[in-house]
This record gives C-alpha cells, sequence and structure tokens, in this order.
C-alpha cells in the first residue's frame, strides 16, 4: 500500500517598518525668517559720521546685512553688520537695514532718521576802540567821540558808552558829550556785533580843562575883549550870527599879533570861519595862561544906514573855538 505525503506550505507576510528622524522619529523645525533690529543715533548732524548698530537675531544666525540710507549721502548701501554713513544735509530720512539668513529668507525694517543743520562757524567777538574827536575837551562845552571798533567776521551793531561822570551814557557810533567841570575821566566804550557778541571794554583818559576866562568892555563904539586858554590852543573865530545894519564893522585881533579877522561883518555869513595865524601865516599856537585880545569896532552911519549906536558883540564859547 502506496501512502500519500501532504506537503504543507506556510505562507506569510513579513512587514518592514523603517523611519527617518531622530531618536524619536521626530520631523525637524521649519526655519524662520531673521528679524531685523537696529539702534540709531539721536544726534546726527550734517556733515558728521552718524553710525548704526546693528542687533537683528534669527533661529540660526543671520549671515547677509544690507543698510539702505536713501542715497542722500557718500554712500546709499552698506553690506556690513553695523554702519557708518555721512548726511550730506539736514533733515529726516528713512534708513532700511535688510537681513537674510543661510536658508535665504530675509527681513527689512525702516527708521526715520533726524539730521540736524552742521554747526556755523565759531562768532568772534567785535574789537572796540575809539577816538576823541576833540582833543582839548572844556568843561561846558561839546566833546566829540569816534568809534573805530571793527568786528573779524561781522558787523559792529551797538555801542555803549560810559563818560565816566556818571551822566547818561551815549549808544552810537559817533557821540557828544559835556562835561560839567574840569577833570580826569575815564571814558569806555563796550561794542556788540550783529550777532548779539559783545566786546571787552575799551578805556581812555581824558582831561578836561577849565574854560577859557574872557572878559569883556564896551566903550562908544568899541569893544574890547580877552580870552585866556588854560591849556596850549590854536584859536579859530566863527561867525553865528550877523544881526547888524551898519556898514564898516570891523572886528580885529590885537594881540598877540595884531590881525583883522572880519570886516563888514554885518555882510558876512554865519559859518564863516578866521583862524589866528602867525607871522608866517600859520595857526598862531597859544600857551596855556596866553590871553588873545580881541576888538570889535561898530560901523559908521551913512545916508542909507542907522544912525551911529554903541558897539555890539556877543562872544560866546571857549577854546579852541571861539565865537
Amino acid at each position: 500500500m502506496q501512502s500519500i505525503r501532504l506537503l504543507a506550505v506556510l505562507t506569510g507576510t513579513v512587514t518592514l517598518a523603517s523611519a527617518c528622524g531622530g531618536d524619536g522619529g521626530t520631523p525637524p523645525d521649519e526655519n524662520q525668517a531673521p528679524v531685523a533690529i537696529f539702534t540709531s543715533p539721536t544726534n546726527c548732524v550734517a556733515g558728521v559720521a552718524c553710525n548704526f548698530t546693528n542687533a537683528s537675531t534669527d533661529d540660526a544666525a543671520v549671515t547677509t546685512w544690507s543698510w539702505d540710507f536713501d542715497g542722500a549721502g557718500t554712500a546709499p548701501n552698506v553690506l556690513t553688520s553695523s554702519a557708518s554713513f555721512t548726511f550730506a544735509a539736514q533733515g529726516t530720512f528713512p534708513v532700511t537695514l535688510t537681513v537674510g539668513d543661510a536658508q535665504g529668507l530675509t527681513n527689512a525694517v525702516t527708521q526715520n532718521v533726524i539730521v540736524a543743520a552742521a554747526p556755523g562757524p565759531v562768532n568772534v567777538a567785535p574789537t572796540a576802540s575809539f577816538t576823541f574827536v576833540t582833543p582839548n575837551c572844556t568843561a561846558g562845552t561839546p566833546c566829540g567821540f569816534h568809534s573805530t571798533s571793527t568786528d573779524a567776521d561781522g558787523t559792529v551793531a551797538g555801542w555803549a558808552w560810559n563818560f565816566g561822570d556818571a551822566t547818561t551814557p551815549g549808544e552810537t557810533e559817533d557821540v557828544t558829550h559835556t562835561y560839567a567841570a574840569a577833570g580826569t575821566y575815564t571814558v569806555t566804550l563796550t561794542v556788540t556785533d550783529n550777532r548779539g557778541l559783545a566786546s571787552t571794554a575799551a578805556t581812555q583818559q581824558l582831561v578836561v580843562s577849565a574854560p577859557a576866562s574872557q572878559d569883556c568892555t564896551t566903550t562908544g563904539r568899541t569893544a574890547a575883549c580877552t580870552l585866556t586858554p588854560s591849556a596850549r590852543v590854536t584859536i579859530k573865530i566863527t561867525v553865528v550870527s550877523t544881526a547888524c545894519e551898519l556898514s564898516g564893522n570891523k572886528l580885529e585881533v590885537t594881540a598877540p599879533r595884531l590881525q583883522t579877522a572880519f570886516f563888514n561883518l554885518c555882510n558876512r555869513t554865519p559859518g564863516e570861519e578866521y583862524t589866528v595865524t602867525d607871522a608866517a601865516g600859520a595857526p598862531l599856537v597859544f600857551e596855556a595862561g596866553t590871553p588873545i585880545a580881541l576888538k570889535f569896532t561898530g560901523g559908521a552911519a551913512g545916508p542909507n544906514n542907522p544912525p551911529t549906536g554903541d558897539a555890539g558883540i556877543q562872544i560866546t564859547g571857549s577854546y579852541p573855538n571861539w565865537t
């Protein structure tokens, strides 16, 4: 008897599993774009470099930087993490920083930067100086002063005079001042320029002499006067009024040297001048205490003149001008 063998074939399915990733099998994080951040100065000035500091962040690392200064200065773009830039003019300018990472993601931020005007040159103070217009100043007579002040980088715009006698100060470039008494006075001038900067004070000593003594006597048609200067001077006689009608009147200097100053004074023009001269025709110098004698002779009556009257003359002022 023949036996039949049964062949059992077992079949099965084997499933193979595979995984990628870490030990736990978690997928990696998605790349994040960087964050552009920078700080800008608050005191930018035109013509002076302004410094900008990068503070950008990234989940890995920031690898590129691009600064845009709107083309307002010496270079429109800078490719470094921090930048320095010089703006040519004042104003408000947008500054943009764009950053990127290794995966190519980018981010940008813009800030408005205020740029102030460049400061001007330092103002230089003016220099005060002055001269005496009336070198032989006499009490009771106006004395003149002239400013010769200068300003190297502008103009002199204000003057402050102090005459040293507790009176009202002067405030113009040229001034006159009358001293009530003889003495030595400290004259001070301070000036300011067109930008308000004041100078240091300029000072000079001024000697004010006493008025010359004067004495006049009248006899008939003649008036004789003497003037005694108290300082070394020359003397000028000025006609200030001719309120008369007689002809032939005459004004003479009788000492120290005889000379006719004016003839027919009634026909003269106010403002005419005569300087007392020496023998050579030059102005005669009077030493202090040397008197000058003056004689006025009234005119005679004529067919067209009023009757002869007493001599009339008015002497005013003091040296160096006698009117």
